[in-house]
């Protein structure tokens, strides 16, 4: 209609406290000593915070009459290597792991995925999820952050420290008292 609005905001990976999605699952890995570092870690990927989001969003308000489709990702995106580390530094933990060369975690993911065969279980490694943390997701969002006077009020690495802490170190510290 006329003088009417419609915004689409098709989103990347996003994150933030409360959010148990993709990065929250690679802290919690981390946290947990439960990680591995497959690969080199050069891959990158498109993330975006939830106060990011919610900026964006709030901002595609003043936006005038028409439809408006927006694919929506912070910037610039993170190597894995650049997230491990983040979120490494925002939990306290110093350097990085060894990488796990990828045929060696591709080799695991394959035994994983028969012992799912076999057992009937879930399990948190898989050939799916090997591929999946060693390729690019990329997501083009330059259209959202060319509007006019947008400007995302946190950095990623913010974003992920923010993260880490309300959902690792305030717990923790909730927990011992």
């Amino acid at each position: 209609r006329e003088g009417h609005s419609l915004t689409t905001a098709r989103l990347t990976a996003t994150f933030g406290p409360g959010n148990r999605g993709n990065v929250y699952t690679l802290a919690n890995q981390i946290a947990r000593g439960r990680f591995f570092m497959v690969g080199e870690g050069r891959n990158r990927k498109s993330v975006a915070y939830v106060d990011n989001v919610a900026a964006f969003l709030k901002h595609c308000l003043g936006l005038g009459a028409g439809r408006h489709l927006f694919n929506y990702a912070d910037k610039p995106d993170l190597s894995m290597r650049d997230m491990v580390r983040a979120v490494r530094e925002a939990l306290g933990l110093a350097g990085m792991p060894r990488p796990l060369p990828y045929a060696a975690g591709r080799a695991g993911g394959l035994l994983f995925d028969a012992l799912a065969c076999v057992t009937g279980r879930k399990f948190s490694i898989s050939t799916v999820r090997v591929r999946k943390f060693c390729a690019n997701t990329i997501v083009n969002a330059e259209k959202a952050h060319s509007l006019a006077g947008f400007e995302a009020p946190c950095s990623l690495s913010e974003g992920l420290r923010n993260t880490i802490r309300a959902e690792f170190l305030e717990k923790k510290r909730a927990g011992k008292s």
